[in-house]
């Protein structure tokens, strides 16, 4: 069986002859999947752009892992970062460890739209769990502060819908046992890339660790609004922080 990295590159290359393309640009919410594809450094790949980066360097990381508390010297944005971290590990990730150690046990997923439903919605962000903004888009109204931007409960449905019709609840959840990357460590990748930081994302990258973990960062952002699901809610300004992104990479 091919490697999800492997996979992935392969599905980039031939999207891109598909469209015509010489050359693109990667996004995506999740870092890691876009420090796969930069890893390759495929001659097509021009750059890339994330809102969720890869960028814990490896003391904190061993520091979080014992669960000691944030170590001395730490600015204050990057002891922000360590609490975050902290509170996500310790009651936001059980749903990622189960899909990244026994995804084919969640047949439920598969078996009962409400069962379904139910995984989809519990999924987290910087302001809660569930995501408040999905929380209010499904309820219809602002809950807990926080707005659920452009997004509205049908664009809730219809991501769950699109899961329940295509059968592929369990094949995405497999994505996390068959990547063997951790998504929050320095992604350490060459090629040029964008960071925007959302301050509803599970942890706000401090710009000190995102400039060690991207060699050729040439650009960082922290935006006023906005959270890990961020072209849902934001669709605007998120579109809008790619623009400013890959600026200086657009001839």
């Amino acid at each position: 069986m091919k490697e999800p990295d492997d996979r992935s590159r392969r599905c980039f290359l031939k999207a891109s002859s598909m469209l015509g393309l010489a050359a693109a640009f990667g996004q995506a919410t999740i870092g890691g999947v876009c420090a796969v594809m930069a890893k390759h450094a495929p001659p097509e790949l021009l750059g890339i752009h994330t809102n969720f980066p890869g960028t814990i360097p490896s003391d904190i990381a061993r520091a979080l892992q014992c669960g000691d508390p944030p170590p001395s010297g730490l600015s204050a944005d990057e002891r922000r970062a360590y609490e975050q971290l902290t509170n996500l590990f310790a009651k936001k990730r059980a749903y990622a460890q189960m899909m990244a150690t026994r995804p084919q046990t969640l047949y439920g997923l598969a078996d009962s739209p409400v069962c379904l439903a139910a995984w989809l919605f519990d999924h987290g962000d910087g302001y809660g769990q569930p995501a408040a903004p999905i929380t209010s888009a499904v309820l219809g109204r602002t809950i807990n502060g926080y707005s659920a931007g452009d997004l509205t409960r049908d664009d809730v449905l219809d991501d769950f819908t699109l899961y329940w019709l295509t059968n592929t609840a369990i094949s995405a959840a497999r994505f996390y046992w068959e990547l063997h990357l951790n998504l929050y460590n320095a992604a350490n990748v060459s090629v040029p890339a964008a960071v925007s930081v959302f301050p509803g994302e599970n942890y706000e990258a401090p710009r000190s660790w995102t400039e060690r973990a991207y060699d050729k960062l040439i650009y960082y952002n922290k935006v006023d609004k906005g959270g890990h699901y961020a072209a849902w809610e934001q669709p605007q300004l998120f579109s809008e922080e790619l623009r400013a992104g890959f600026k200086s990479l657009r001839s």
